[in-house]
């Protein structure tokens, strides 16, 4: 057994590129905590270190996984079996709840009679980790997935200071626009920038989902063409943020039959009522709230900085749609939104009337 040297304290981004240097160059570290809301970076670093330990091998005997509830003393005999035809063995331990902080909590007062906030106090498979870890051999890789983490935790700061730990959260939009436009090259498509701004803003905040839709387009498209927000309308599938926002334009023109279209549109995509109404509701209210900042000469930036992490094309369609209802029109469907929700939480009809009837409503106010 060999004690690992500890390195310097760093960010999450530092960490970031640490793991790239690692898997450029082929060095794994021993040992790995990953967590956070993006599964497919997750998923993507994995098996890139995969890749890296034990490549091809596909007889599983250098690979031990392990997911949820287990026993520890199982998890330490797979990382102290030497590995077999390789430089190291591949240990996978997946949502463990070891770093959730699920032992008894360690809480008193102070002098003052607040409740103190320390660290929880491990269990045991905790406190066999905080024990193996220091000492565990340089010839296995550890990582460990959690979606749960509690950075209090002794065995937390402990696999700070001995291995990389790495939080994967949502991609911000306007980088997954430029990810979108990177997976159609790869894919030997192109997209126009306009188009792959719109397929996020429309999509969930999720990279496995626009990858699905990238797979689509890639598809369909002729190699010497370029996507577009057409190609985008026709190939992606419908959500209910790119209803909502046809729905607001059927609403803009006054168009009640093409709005019970796209109504019905998005009951088919089996979204509850009460969603489709709180999802009208506050974009009508921001549709409002642009249209006053617009009758008011605000400049671009102020309208930005109210707006501040909206999607530039979203921000682009809420433009178009303001500069087309006025004030008094969208104050009058904001009041009608909140008589609708007001009607069936009073139990006087269903949701699905009470959207039917407020969007019967366009052609009447003005």
């Amino acid at each position: 057994m060999v004690a690992r040297n500890t390195g310097r304290k760093t960010d999450n981004k530092d960490n970031l590129g640490v793991l790239k240097e690692q898997l450029k160059n082929k060095t794994p570290a021993n040992l790995y905590l990953f967590t956070g809301e993006e599964p497919f970076l997750i998923d993507y670093y994995v098996g890139e270190l995969k890749r890296i330990v034990i490549g091809d091998d596909v007889t599983g005997l250098n690979l031990s996984m392990f997911e949820n509830r287990f026993d520890i003393d199982d998890l330490l005999d797979a990382c102290d079996t030497y590995p077999i035809m390789k430089e190291k063995r591949l240990v996978i331990v997946k949502d463990s709840g070891l770093f959730s902080g699920t032992g008894k909590k360690n809480e008193g007062t102070d002098e003052f009679g607040a409740l103190k906030k320390e660290a929880p106090k491990g269990n045991k498979a905790q406190e066999s980790l905080l024990n193996y870890i220091p000492d565990m051999p340089e010839t296995t890789c550890l990582i460990f997935i959690e979606s749960k983490i509690d950075k209090r935790l002794k065995l937390y700061k402990l696999l700070s200071k001995y291995g990389l730990v790495l939080e994967f959260n949502r991609v911000k939009e306007p980088d997954l626009a430029r990810w979108v436009i990177k997976g159609m090259e790869a894919a030997g498509k192109k997209i126009n920038s306009e188009a792959a701004q719109y397929l996020v803003a429309i999509s969930e905040n999720d990279m496995y989902t626009l990858r699905n839709e990238i797979y689509k387009l890639a598809a369909y498209v002729d190699p010497k063409t370029v996507v577009t927000v057409d190609d985008v309308k026709l190939i992606a599938i419908p959500t209910i943020k790119s209803v909502i926002f046809d729905l607001l334009d059927a609403v803009a023109k006054k168009d009640t039959q093409r709005a019970l279209i796209l109504l019905n549109d998005m009951l088919l995509l089996k979204e509850p009522e009460q969603k489709i109404m709180s999802m009208l509701s506050k974009q009508t209210g921001e549709l409002l709230k642009l249209r006053m900042l617009i009758d008011g000469r605000a400049s671009q930036s102020e309208i930005n900085e109210v707006f501040r992490g909206r999607h530039p094309y979203a921000m682009k369609i809420m433009v178009q749609q303001a500069s087309r209802m006025k004030t008094g029109y969208l104050k009058k469907f904001v009041e009608a939104c909140m008589e609708a929700e007001m009607n069936y939480k009073r139990g006087m009809m269903t949701p699905k009337l009470a959207l039917e009837l407020l969007l019967e409503k366009t052609n009447s106010l003005n």
